[in-house]
C-alpha cells in the first residue's frame, strides 16, 4: 500500500476515534438516558450572584460600581448570562463515579438508594445609592432568575435495603435592591427588581415487598430573604422608591409505598417556606429620610405526600413538620433630631406541606401520620417613633400563611396502625400602626390583612383492629400583637390601624370503629386564645390620639367525631377547648394634655365544637369527657385624665365559644355512653370607667358579649348496664366594675350601654334502661358580682349612664322540668298485692270527709259546714267499680265531701247496702286540695267505688299530688323547642254530679 494512503486511513482512523470519544464524553456529560437511574449520590452548592446599576459617591468622585453576574459553585465558575444564571444539574465527578457503578457488581450496593443535597443561593443586588459627603442618584430595572432541577425517580421494591431516598432542596435567594444610604450628602434611588428562584421536584420510590426500602426523608426549603427600598440619613438626606418582587419555590410530592413490607415506605418531609424581610424603613439622624416602597414576596415549599403500608410492619409512616409565615420589618419610620417618613405596601403569600394519605390497614405499626405544621407570620410594620424629630408612617400588609393541610390514613383490622397525632399552632405577631415621640411628633398609620392557617381535616378509621384509629391533636389559633397605641411625653402622637385577622388551626377530628379494641379514640384539645392591646393612648404633657378598628377571627379545631359500635374501649371523646381572649382597647390615660382615642372591635372566637360518638353494643365506648373553658376579658373604653381632656370611645362585640353540644348513645353496651363534663364560663366585665383629677373625662362604651361553655347533652342507654349517664357540672361567674364614674375636682362621665351573656352546660337530656343506666345528676355553681354605675364625688361632678342587659345561664333553664322527670304517676310494682279487692284507699287529712257518716244519716249541720270546699265545674273522673265488694265495714275512711244531700233519699237507697268488715288501706295525705268551692247542686249522685288499678282523673285545678307522689306531672308544662307535646289529663271528666245514686247502688248490690 503506499505511504500516503496508510498514512490517509491512520488519519481517518485516529480522527473517528477522536470523535466517538467525544461524543462519548458529552453524552455522560449530558446525561441524556431517560432511563439511567440516578446518581447514588448527588450533592451541589451555587452563589450565582448578580449586581448591576448601584452607585457610590464620594468627595473624590461618583461611580457606578462594576457589574458582577457570575455563578459561584461547586461545578464551575459560570461568565455573565444576560438573562438568567442556569444553576448547576449536579457535580460532574459525583455524578460520573455513581454512572460508572451501574452495570457492574458494584451497583448492588447503592440498589436505588439516592443521597441528593442541593443548595442554592441567588444574590441580586441592583439599585442601590450611597453617599458620603457627596450627592448620587440610581436608577435601576434588574431581574434575577435560578433553577435547579431536583426530581428524583427510583425504586427499591421487592429488595431489602433499596430505594430508599435522602434529599435536600433549598433555595435562599438574597435582594438587596433600592436602598439609599446617605451621610453628610444625598441618596436618591429608583429601582425596579425582580427575582425568581426555583428548585425541587417531586420524589418518587416505592418499597413494595421490600426491608427497610422506599424510605424518604426530604427537606424542601424557600426561604427568600428581601432588604429593598430602605432610606437611612444622618446629615443628610435619603429617598428611596422601589418596586421588589421575590418568589422562591422548592415544590414536590413525596410519594412512596410500603405494601406488604417491613420498615418499609415511610415519608419524613420538611417543607420550609418562612420569608424574611425589611424594606420601606426611613430612619433619619439630623438628616431626612423619605421612602416610598411596593414589596411582594412569595415561598412555596412541598406538596402532597402519599404512601402506602398496606398490609405491613412499621410501613407507611408519615412525620411532617412544616413552616411558613412572613417575618418582615417594613415600613416604619425612625427620627431623632430629623424627619422620616415611610409610605409601603406589602404582600407576602407563603406556603409549606399540603395534604398527606397513608393506609396502615391489616398491618402493624403502620400508617400512622405526626403532623407539626407552624404558621408563623410575624410582621413590624407602619410604626413612628421620634426623639425631637418627625415620623410618619402609612403601611399596608396583606399576609397569607398555610402549613400542612388535610389528613387522611387508615387501621383497619391492624395493630398499632391508622394513628394520628397532629400539634398544628397558628398564630400571627404583629405591631402596627403605632406611634411614640419624645418632644417630637410620631404618627403610625397601618392596615393589616393577615391569614394564618395551619392543618385541616384529621380523619382515620379503626373497624376490626387493636391500638388504631386514634386520633390525638392539640389545635393552637394565637394572634398576639399591639397596634394602633400611641404615646407622647411633650409632644404629639397617633396611632391608626385597621386590622382584619383571621387565624385557624386544624380542622374536624374524625375516627371511625366497629368491633375494635382501644381504637377510634379522640383526645383534642383545641386552644383559641387572643392577647390583643389596641387604641391605647397614654400621655405625658402631651398630646395623643387612635382611631383603631378590629375585625379578627380565630378558630382552633372543630367538632370531633368518634364511632365505637360494638367495640371495647373505643369511640370514646376527650376533649378540652378553651377560648380565651385577653384584650385591652379604647384605653386613654394623660398627665396634662389632651387625649382622644377610638375603638370599633368586632372579635369570633371558637375552641372545638359539638362531639359526637356513639358506643352501641360496646364496653368502655362511646364515652364523652368534655371540659371547656369560655372566658371574656377585655379592659375597655376607660378614661384617667390628671389636668387633662380624656375621651375614650368604644364598641365592642365579642363572641367567646368553647365546645357545644355532646350527643352518644350506650344501647345495649356497658360503660358506655357516659357523658361527664365540667363547664365554667367566666365573664369579668370592666368597661366605661372614668377617673378625672382636676380635668374632664368621659367614656362612651356599647359592648355586646356572648361567653358560652359547652352546652346541651343527649345520650340515652337501652337494655344496657351502667351506661347512658350524664354528669355536669356547669359554672358561671360574671364579675363587673363597669360604668364607674370618679370626679375630684374635675368632670366625669360614662355613658356605657352594656348587654352580656354567660352560659355554661344546657339541657340534659337520657333515656334508657339497665342498672345504673339513663341517670342524671348535675351540680350547677352560679357567681354574680358587680360594682357599677357608682358615681364618687370629691369637689367633682361624677356621672353614669346607661343601661344593662346581663344574662347568666347555668345550665338547664330554670323552672323547666326535662323528659327524665317527666314519669307520669307511677305505683310501685306488686300494688295488686297492696290493695286487695275487698279494700279501697281512706284519704287521711281532708278533714272535711272525714264528717261524713257512713254506715248512717248524714248531719245536716256537718254537711253544711262543707259549703265551698270542692272544686267545680270539673270534679274527678269515676273509675270503674271493683270486681269485689269492700267488706266489714270497710268503707269508713270513705267520706265524699258534698253538700245539700237529699237524706230520704240517701236513706231509702244505702238502707242495708253498705256491707261489713271491708278494712281502709291509707293513702298518702292530700295537703294541696282546694279549700274553697261553690257547693253542689241538688240533687247529687255518689260515684262507683274504685276498682283494682283504677285511679280517678284528676280536674286541671285540682290536687298535683298526694303526699309528693305526683298524680299530674304534665300539669302547667309547655313543650320546649323541639319537644313533642305531652300528654293532658282530661279536664272535664265525669263528676260526681250527674251520677244516678239509685243506679250507682243497684249497680252494687245487685237490687234497690
Amino acid at each position: 500500500m503506499q505511504t500516503w494512503a496508510k498514512r490517509g486511513l491512520q488519519t481517518a482512523f485516529v480522527t473517528g476515534g477522536l470523535l466517538m470519544l467525544g461524543t462519548g464524553i458529552a453524552s455522560a456529560q449530558e446525561n441524556v438516558d431517560p432511563d439511567a437511574a440516578p446518581p447514588a449520590v448527588d450533592v451541589a452548592a451555587s452563589v450565582p450572584v448578580k449586581a448591576d446599576q448601584n452607585k457610590l459617591a464620594t468627595p473624590v468622585k461618583e461611580l457606578t460600581v462594576p457589574k458582577v453576574d457570575r455563578t459561584i459553585s461547586t461545578d464551575r465558575v459560570t461568565s455573565a448570562v444576560p438573562t438568567r444564571t442556569a444553576a448547576p444539574v449536579a457535580n460532574p465527578l459525583i455524578r460520573q463515579a455513581g454512572e460508572r457503578l451501574q452495570g457492574t457488581a458494584l451497583q448492588n450496593l447503592v440498589r436505588g438508594n439516592t443521597v441528593q443535597a442541593h443548595v442554592d443561593v441567588p444574590i441580586n443586588i441592583c439599585g442601590n445609592a450611597i453617599a458620603v459627603l457627596a450627592n448620587t442618584e440610581a436608577t435601576a430595572d434588574c431581574t434575577q432568575e435560578t433553577h435547579r432541577d431536583g426530581t428524583i425517580v427510583t425504586d427499591g421494591a421487592g429488595q431489602a435495603l433499596a430505594g430508599n431516598v435522602v434529599a435536600v432542596n433549598h433555595i435562599l435567594p438574597v435582594q438587596i435592591t433600592g436602598n439609599a444610604i446617605a451621610a453628610g450628602g444625598n441618596a436618591a434611588t429608583q429601582a425596579d427588581a425582580s427575582q425568581v428562584s426555583t428548585t425541587g421536584g417531586d420524589i418518587t420510590t416505592n418499597g413494595d415487598k421490600g426491608a427497610i426500602s422506599g424510605n424518604v426523608v426530604a427537606e424542601q426549603g424557600a426561604t427568600p430573604v428581601q432588604i429593598t427600598g430602605n432610606g437611612v440619613g444622618a446629615a443628610g438626606i435619603a429617598e428611596a422608591n422601589s418596586t421588589a418582587d421575590t418568589f422562591a419555590s422548592s415544590e414536590g410530592d413525596v410519594l412512596t409505598s410500603g405494601k406488604s413490607s417491613s420498615i418499609s415506605g415511610n415519608a419524613v418531609p420538611v417543607p420550609l417556606a418562612p420569608l424574611f424581610e425589611v424594606n420601606g424603613n426611613a430612619v433619619a439622624g439630623a438628616a431626612n429620610a423619605t421612602t416610598d416602597s411596593v414589596q411582594t414576596g412569595a415561598a412555596y415549599a412541598g406538596g402532597k405526600t402519599d404512601t402506602n403500608g398496606d398490609p405491613a410492619t412499621l410501613a407507611g409512616n408519615v412525620v411532617a413538620p412544616a413552616l411558613s409565615g412572613p417575618i418582615t420589618v417594613d415600613d416604619n419610620a425612625a427620627a431623632g433630631a430629623g424627619n422620616a417618613t415611610a409610605v409601603s405596601d406589602t404582600t407576602n403569600d407563603s406556603t409549606a406541606g399540603g395534604i398527606i394519605h397513608s393506609d396502615g390497614r391489616g398491618s402493624t405499626a403502620s400508617g400512622n401520620i405526626a403532623g407539626v405544621p407552624v404558621a408563623l407570620p410575624t410582621s413590624m410594620g407602619g410604626n413612628g417613633a421620634s426623639i425631637v424629630g418627625n415620623a410618619l408612617t402609612d403601611h399596608s400588609n396583606d399576609s397569607t400563611s398555610k402549613s400542612g393541610g388535610e389528613v387522611y390514613t387508615l387501621g383497619d383490622k391492624s395493630v398499632l396502625s391508622g394513628n394520628i397525632a397532629d400539634v398544628p399552632p397558628a398564630t400571627a405577631v404583629d405591631a402596627c400602626g403605632n406611634g411614640a415621640t419624645l418632644v417630637g411628633q410620631a404618627a403610625g398609620t397601618c392596615e393589616n390583612d393577615v391569614d394564618s392557617v395551619t392543618g385541616g381535616y384529621q380523619g382515620t378509621t379503626g373497624n376490626d383492629s387493636v391500638l388504631s384509629g386514634n386520633l390525638a391533636q392539640t389545635p393552637l389559633a394565637a394572634p398576639a400583637e399591639v397596634y394602633g397605641l400611641a404615646a407622647a411625653a411633650g409632644g404629639q402622637a397617633a396611632g391608626s390601624a385597621h386590622e382584619i385577622k383571621d387565624v385557624r388551626s386544624s380542622g374536624q377530628p374524625n375516627t371511625q370503629d366497629d368491633n375494635g379494641t382501644v381504637a377510634s379514640n379522640v383526645v383534642t384539645a383545641p386552644t383559641a386564645v387572643a392577647p390583643q392591646v389596641f387604641a391605647v393612648t397614654a400621655g405625658l404633657v402631651g398630646n395623643t390620639t387612635s382611631d383603631t378598628t378590629n375585625d379578627t377571627s380565630v378558630v382552633a379545631g372543630d367538632a370531633p367525631k368518634a364511632y365505637g359500635k360494638k367495640s371495647s374501649a373505643s369511640g370514646n371523646i376527650v376533649q378540652v377547648p378553651t377560648s380565651t381572649p385577653a384584650q385591652v382597647f379604647a384605653d386613654g390615660a394623660t398627665l396634662v394634655g389632651n387625649n382622644a382615642t377610638t375603638a370599633d372591635n368586632a372579635t369570633d372566637m371558637k375552641a372545638g365544637g359539638d362531639a359526637l360518638t356513639t358506643g352501641e353494643q360496646g364496653s368502655i365506648a362511646g364515652n364523652v369527657i368534655s371540659a371547656p373553658v369560655a372566658t371574656g376579658t377585655q379592659v375597655l373604653g376607660w378614661s384617667v385624665g390628671g389636668g387633662s381632656n380624656v375621651n375614650s370611645a368604644a364598641t365592642n362585640d365579642l363572641d367567646s365559644v368553647a365546645g357545644g353540644d355532646v350527643n352518644s348513645n350506650g344501647d345495649g353496651g356497658s360503660v358506655s355512653g357516659n357523658l361527664i363534663g365540667a363547664q365554667p364560663a367566666v365573664l369579668p366585665a370592666v368597661p366605661g370607667n372614668t377617673v378625672s383629677a382636676a380635668g374632664i373625662t368621659n367614656s362612651d362604651v356599647v359592648t355586646d358579649t356572648n361567653v358560652v361553655s359547652g352546652g346541651d347533652s343527649f345520650s340515652k342507654a337501652d337494655d344496657a348496664s351502667v351506661s347512658g349517664n350524664l354528669i355536669h357540672v356547669p359554672a358561671t361567674a360574671a364579675a363587673g366594675v363597669y360604668a364607674d364614674a370618679v370626679a375630684a375636682a374635675g368632670n366625669a362621665t360614662t355613658v356605657t350601654d352594656k348587654t352580656s351573656n354567660t352560659e355554661a352546660g344546657g339541657q340534659m337530656l337520657t333515656e334508657g334502661s339497665g342498672p345504673l343506666s339513663a341517670r342524671e345528676m348535675t351540680v350547677p355553681v352560679e357567681a354574680a358580682a358587680k360594682v357599677a354605675r357608682i358615681p364618687v364625688e370629691v369637689v367633682g361632678q361624677a356621672t353614669t349612664l346607661g343601661t344593662s342587659d346581663d344574662t347568666q345561664l347555668t345550665g338547664e333553664d330554670a323552672g323547666t322540668l326535662r323528659a327524665t322527670q317527666l314519669k307520669g304517676l307511677e305505683l310501685p310494682k306488686g300494688v295488686d298485692s297492696l290493695l286487695k279487692a275487698n279494700e279501697v284507699p281512706a284519704f287521711h287529712g281532708i278533714d272535711s270527709l272525714d264528717k261524713l257518716p257512713v254506715n248512717q244519716l248524714p248531719n245536716p249541720a256537718d254537711l253544711a259546714a262543707m259549703t265551698g270546699q270542692l272544686p267545680t265545674p270539673a270534679l274527678p273522673g269515676v273509675a270503674q267499680e271493683r270486681s269485689a265488694l269492700p267488706v266489714n265495714g270497710g268503707t269508713a275512711g270513705l267520706t265524699p265531701n258534698v253538700q245539700g244531700l237529699p237524706l230520704g233519699q240517701v236513706l231509702e237507697a244505702a238502707q242495708g247496702l253498705i256491707p261489713a268488715g271491708a278494712t281502709a288501706r291509707s293513702l298518702p295525705a292530700v295537703p294541696s286540695l282546694p279549700v274553697t268551692a261553690p257547693a253542689l247542686p241538688v240533687p247529687v249522685q255518689l260515684p262507683a267505688l274504685p276498682t283494682e288499678r283504677s285511679l280517678p282523673a284528676l280536674p286541671l285545678d285540682g290536687p298535683a299530688s298526694i303526699s309528693g307522689l305526683n298524680l299530674n306531672p304534665t300539669q302547667g308544662l309547655a313543650p320546649a323547642a323541639g319537644e313533642r307535646s305531652l300528654p293532658q289529663l282530661p279536664v272535664a271528666a265525669p263528676a260526681m254530679t250527674l251520677i244516678d245514686p239509685a243506679h250507682l247502688f243497684e249497680t252494687v248490690s245487685g237490687s234497690l
